[in-house]
């Protein structure tokens, strides 16, 4: 719709209303804040929902794959040949055989469950959200362990993956370092509910570890649960011979998980099963994408009551304005032109208000972490449980395309919201108008 350059100046003379006009004013003033508040917290909360997928995506494709492939209920034996054919695969960057149980973790007086997880040493080395805050380079290192921060900012120490596969080692959390009150060096018992015969009579598998080094991966689940151990101890322990429970593999950025899952199953034959990271969650990533959508609809409901707030301000502007409406049409003015004086005072006061949301929303999407630590610290509040959400940090993802959809779609409310007064207005007869005043 295109706007003449006498119908821009009349409207942009209209909203800037006289000083018997001012409530005018001020109605337009709450329209315009209303849809710069509902645009950018819609942005912000679409960001923040998108961060937290693709942070729990990253997180855990980073610690256990892109696929995964699970043996019976006897396991998988993880021959060379095995994984010579995996890792031939185009995309495929690594094969790692992995064995896990739930066992008992006794640290003096303290006794939790936990996640033991054995893994060759090399591999564990290799994976990087496990061994960056222990042996990574300083920039990275210094990241990792700021996301397991804590108030008292007591130095600890993190060990070292060096000695990881000397006798029975083992790396635990940072998380669970504190719940159980290990440091490097201390001995952590571990017992599995699976029983041995022993001339003393049966009795629960268990055995000491030593604890070498003190892992921070950012995910609150991982960090206070999991215990990673050499892989021939944690199989010996756990009683699984030199079979695995699975393998998890590591697939190229650029390359199509769906292809590779293809060739992955053809190289396991009948062997065991073939999974990706969105079957194993996917229980959380369909409660996550049905927040988002009630999240969007609920806020796009906020916009839409903000941008019919114009409706109330145009119908006070056209009755204030009738004798100039009228004297328009007297001149020659048309009705389109009328109609498209306040429209136009309509999409201005929304295209005010857009501009404005999504400035504010980018700007405080970009920042919000920040945000989030100076209010925490400043108020002393917990804004985000990492118990709760199982991420260190507060994510978030601008994704430029609902950016775009949410500008289009509050513009579009205020043209819908405009058309009812602008419509009145040119609908009015000029001599009905002059006899009013």
């Amino acid at each position: 719709m295109a706007f003449a350059a006498v119908e821009r100046f009349i409207a942009w003379r209209y909203l800037r209303a006289r000083r018997e006009e001012g409530f005018i004013s001020v109605i337009a003033g709450f329209s315009l804040v209303g849809i710069t508040l509902g645009v950018g917290t819609l942005i912000v909360v679409m960001a923040v929902m998108n961060g937290f997928r693709v942070e729990m995506l990253r997180q855990m494709s980073s610690i256990s794959g892109q696929l995964g492939v699970q043996g019976g209920r006897e396991g998988l034996i993880p021959s060379d040949d095995l994984l010579g054919r995996l890792k031939a695969i185009p995309g495929v960057t690594s094969a790692t055989p992995t064995v896990e149980g739930q066992l008992m973790a006794v640290a003096g007086d303290r006794v939790r469950g936990i996640v033991l997880r054995g893994m060759r040493p090399d591999d564990l080395r290799a994976r990087l959200p496990l061994a960056a805050a222990i042996d990574g380079p300083p920039g990275l290192r210094d990241r990792y362990r700021g996301l397991c921060r804590t108030d008292d900012d007591q130095p600890m120490e993190w060990g070292s993956l060096k000695r990881f596969g000397d006798d029975f080692s083992v790396a635990v959390g940072r998380r669970l370092a504190e719940l159980m009150g290990l440091k490097v060096g201390d001995r952590l018992q571990l017992v599995s509910p699976d029983s041995v015969a022993t001339p003393l009579g049966v009795m629960p598998r268990s055995a000491s570890a030593r604890v070498v080094a003190i892992f921070c991966a950012g995910m609150y689940d991982y960090d206070a649960n999991f215990v990673y151990a050499p892989l021939s101890d944690a199989q010996r322990l756990l009683g699984a011979g030199d079979r695995v429970n699975g393998i998890e593999i590591f697939v190229a950025d650029n390359a199509s998980v769906a292809v590779i899952r293809r060739q992955v199953t053809q190289a396991i034959g009948s062997h065991g099963w073939v999974y990706d990271w969105f079957q194993a969650n996917i229980s959380y990533f369909s409660a996550i994408q049905a927040q988002t959508n009630v999240m969007f609809l609920v806020l796009t409901m906020i916009v839409l009551v903000a941008a019919f707030n114009i409706v109330s301000s145009l119908v006070m502007l056209v009755r204030t304005k009738t004798a100039d409406i009228a004297i328009l049409r007297t001149m020659g003015a048309s009705r389109a032109a009328i109609l498209r004086v306040f429209l136009f005072d309509g999409l201005a006061i929304g295209g005010v208000g857009t501009l404005l949301g999504v400035v504010l929303g980018l700007a405080f999407a970009r920042n919000i972490e920040a945000i989030r630590q100076w209010l925490q610290h400043t108020f002393d509040i917990v804004l985000f449980d990492e118990t709760l959400y199982l991420l260190a940090e507060l994510p978030a993802r601008i994704e430029w395309t609902e950016v775009a959809m949410i500008a289009v779609m509050a513009l579009v409310f205020a043209l819908l919201a405009s058309l009812y007064p602008a419509a009145k207005a040119a609908r009015l007869d000029p001599v009905e108008g002059l006899r009013r005043e």
